[in-house]
């Protein structure tokens, strides 16, 4: 039996999926991929909305797209929602937190941890660090070459993921990847 939990967003449900694809920005909405554009104007008013709460996001967003209010909705949606994942971006007319993707511009935005958002995972938004421990630890790298590559002790190392992992209430480096999947972090 095929499950609904297999599905993406905004298939076979009333909810929406804002991502990314070769640079446009579209959405997945009642079973049709569309341009973002093409959104239903209840959808933009209430990224406007959520956009308009946060003054740091303002000032990067008129930054960015100083003439154009729907490019500044339209690169708010891009850098807090542009993955494609298995969480709706909107569900019942609420918009949630954000989420992570692998955005070509990571590490060189200025506008970097403004506009995009780090994850929430069990009540705890991770941090830059975390992320990457995360990251690394997902690959075949042992841990010596990991804290060498976070410019960190082995020791340390060792306290961060034991940390980490208990905040994520997770006990292996499986059970982090699969996080890391899940989340987009990889």
């Amino acid at each position: 039996m095929y499950s609904s939990k297999n599905l993406l967003p905004g298939m076979v449900d009333g909810n929406v999926e804002i991502f990314v694809e070769k640079n446009d920005l579209k959405a997945l909405m009642d079973g049709k991929v569309i341009p973002f554009a093409q959104l239903p104007f209840t959808t933009i008013a209430l990224l406007k909305e959520e956009m308009y709460k946060d003054n740091d996001v303002l000032i990067a967003l008129f930054d960015m797209h100083p003439r154009s209010e729907m490019k500044r909705i339209e690169q708010f949606a891009k850098c807090r929602l542009g993955g494609l994942d298995f969480a709706p971006d909107i569900v019942d007319g609420s918009l949630q937190d954000g989420e992570f993707w692998d955005c070509p511009n990571r590490g060189t935005c200025p506008h970097e941890g403004i506009l995009c958002k780090l994850p929430v995972i069990n009540g705890k938004r991770l941090e830059k660090k975390e992320v990457n421990i995360l990251q690394l630890t997902s690959t075949d790298m042992t841990n010596e070459v990991i804290a060498e590559t976070l410019d960190v002790s082995l020791g340390l190392l060792h306290k961060l993921k034991k940390n980490l992992y208990a905040a994520l209430r997770i006990q292996t480096k499986q059970e982090g990847t699969l996080l890391a999947k899940f989340f987009n972090l990889i």
